[in-house]
């Protein structure tokens, strides 16, 4: 398999070290190829040390103009890259490979148009892992420079497309060692999952990054969060899914911003803090979808718009 892998942060590292160990041919596209070079990766444990992984030193480009076609592009970039030049210029040279697109947000799939992946080659996925880069903090366990990464419990990559496209995309992962399956119906689930997600990241930074705030006053999460599940129910035309309504639940979000810190192998307001004021702007944009879809069904979105109002606005005294 000849694979593409769009971005080369903590998720594309641990991406493209999977697929190296898949014996894939594996590429990466960044828009400065010279900053792509062999990386330590740490992989975390709930028992134990953290293992040590290497990721070889693998060919880096910004165009793909001259190069042989790609059986498939994974792209790992935030969903407000999917509207950027970067990708505007890099879509021509997808041909006909499978497209797997691990942005979660609703309108995804018509900025993936735009850029003209015909749904017949497209696969979705949900990004099973938590991945940042090391040192964590001054008080972290790994103070070597390089990308931590976990795979949690019982939450493998989860993907679905057509058949012909999905099936050698699992079946590649595995064999490179990555937790992965196919879900039929994912597309929804993800979004759901998203708009729950981001309600209690983006709640969290208002309280300034303090799990222990968020415990003691969960109802600002729990009500924008039962407005985001309705918007994407309207939208859906569908209900969502156990898990995201729970999130809605002011005693579910208390007791979860509590246990948290205890069952993760990192440290989990750190990780918060750092990963989700990096990708500010994907939340302001997923967020905003949300807000202007409620407002144009005439559902209520008052929570939901604080929420959506607040993102960014403590990054600036939190992320040093």
């Amino acid at each position: 398999m000849r694979a593409l892998v769009v971005g080369a942060g903590a998720v594309g590292q641990v991406l493209a070290l999977h697929l190296a160990k898949s014996g894939a041919d594996v590429t990466v596209a960044v828009r400065r190829p010279e900053a792509v070079r062999e990386a330590a990766l740490f992989r975390l444990r709930a028992f134990g040390a953290p293992r040590r992984e290497q990721l070889p030193a693998l060919p880096a480009v910004a165009s793909l103009v001259g190069l042989e076609p790609f059986d498939v592009v994974f792209l790992t970039v935030p969903s407000d890259a999917l509207t950027g030049d970067f990708l505007a210029g890099l879509a021509p040279g997808f041909g006909a490979a499978t497209v797997v697109a691990l942005q979660p947000g609703l309108e995804d799939r018509r900025r993936l148009e735009a850029l003209g992946v015909d749904e017949r080659r497209l696969v979705r996925g949900l990004v099973g892992l938590v991945a940042f880069h090391t040192p964590l903090s001054p008080t972290s366990s790994i103070q070597d420079e390089g990308t931590a990464y976990w795979f949690p419990p019982g939450s493998p990559w989860a993907f679905d497309g057509p058949g012909a496209r999905l099936e050698p995309v699992v079946a590649q992962l595995r064999r490179g060692g990555m937790p992965a399956v196919a879900r039929p119906g994912l597309e929804r689930e993800l979004v759901f999952f998203t708009a729950a997600l981001l309600v209690a990241v983006r709640a969290l930074e208002l309280k300034g990054w303090s799990l222990a705030a968020l415990a003691a006053d969960p109802s600002l999460t729990a009500r924008a969060a039962a407005q985001a599940l309705a918007v994407a129910e309207r939208r859906l035309s569908t209900s969502s899914p156990l898990g995201p309504r729970l999130v809605a639940s002011a005693a579910v979000v208390s007791l979860a911003a509590r246990l948290g810190p205890v069952v993760v192998p990192f440290e989990l307001e750190a990780y918060l803090r750092v990963h989700f004021t990096k990708v500010a702007p994907q939340s302001r944009l997923l967020l905003g979808d949300l807000v202007r879809d409620g407002r144009e069904a005439g559902l209520p979105v008052d929570a939901l718009e604080v929420v959506a109002a607040g993102v960014g606005s403590a990054a600036g005294a939190t992320s040093r």
